[in-house]
């Protein structure tokens, strides 16, 4: 297990109990570190969306990672907005003082549809989330990453997408791809302080919104969901697909010393499903 003990962890996109978010935040914490989880907490634009993360299951999610031996602090922030995202880290640098890991997990598929009919509010909206949440959330937090002359690591969660799109998934492909390369370009920026940034690509893990994805998956193809998710497996070499800790065991390992000289990678997660 990576030793983590005394480093402080900020992880966005935790408000959902059975999501990534949730498990990246459980296991930095049997790591050692103390972990902040943040989300926007609020209820489901009109559009087609697998919803957010609660304020009730955030606090539920900080609440358990004490169980662990470490503090941990829920906030209510907008990734989209930089004054949100540096209220957070303010929080942070009160409370402990430092900033070792970010972790931008926060991520939308709003109104999956052909580019023919896509709203361009759902494609603004999925934009302004998947990949200017991540620059914001990254300039809110290089100051007191840098200013604590102590390293760190800058973990973006991806997807497969970005270099796998799939049919419909434009807004969501463009956004994740946008993500992969501000990875390797911060990478180059931020190096000269010990700060290494990676991406995690996963593929289909099993969660609600993976779930809320695949019901609208059959019901665009007119199969059932155990249609969808039969052949899904079908195209993956491991025979399962993924779940939340699959994503949150890679990251603890980049998080760790051991990983201290990769930086600007993009590993892909998914069972192989990219090779068939």
């Amino acid at each position: 297990m990576s030793n983590l003990q005394g480093k402080v962890a900020l992880v966005t996109g935790a408000g959902r109990e059975n999501g990534i978010g949730a498990a990246i935040a459980q296991r930095l914490a049997q790591a050692g570190a103390h972990v902040v989880v943040t989300d926007l907490c609020a209820a489901p634009t009109a559009l087609p969306h697998g919803g957010n993360g609660a304020w009730e299951e955030l606090t539920a999610v900080a609440n358990s990672l004490t169980t662990y031996g470490v503090q941990s602090l829920p906030i209510r922030a907008d990734v989209t907005k930089l004054s949100d995202m540096e209220t957070a880290v303010a929080q942070i640098r009160d409370t402990f003082g430092r900033l070792d890991i970010l972790v931008n997990n926060a991520g939308v598929i709003i109104g999956p549809a052909p580019v023919l009919h896509m709203a361009e509010e759902s494609w603004r909206k999925t934009l302004e989330v998947n990949a200017t949440g991540v620059f914001l959330t990254c300039k809110a937090a290089l100051p007191l990453m840098i200013g604590g002359k102590q390293g760190g690591r800058i973990i973006n969660i991806s997807s497969i997408a970005a270099v796998r799109p799939r049919i419909y998934m434009s807004a969501y492909a463009g956004s994740k791809a946008a993500v992969v390369a501000l990875t390797q370009s911060l990478a180059q920026e931020v190096g000269e302080f010990g700060i290494t940034v990676n991406a995690i690509l996963p593929g289909d893990v099993d969660t609600s919104m993976k779930q809320w994805g695949m019901m609208l998956e059959a019901a665009v193809t007119r199969q059932t969901a155990d249609d969808v998710n039969a052949a899904l497996i079908n195209r993956i070499p491991v025979g399962r697909i993924g779940v939340p800790n699959d994503v949150a065991h890679i990251v603890a390992f980049l998080a760790s010393a051991e990983a201290a000289f990769i930086t600007g990678q993009a590993y892909n997660l998914t069972g192989g499903r990219e090779l068939s």
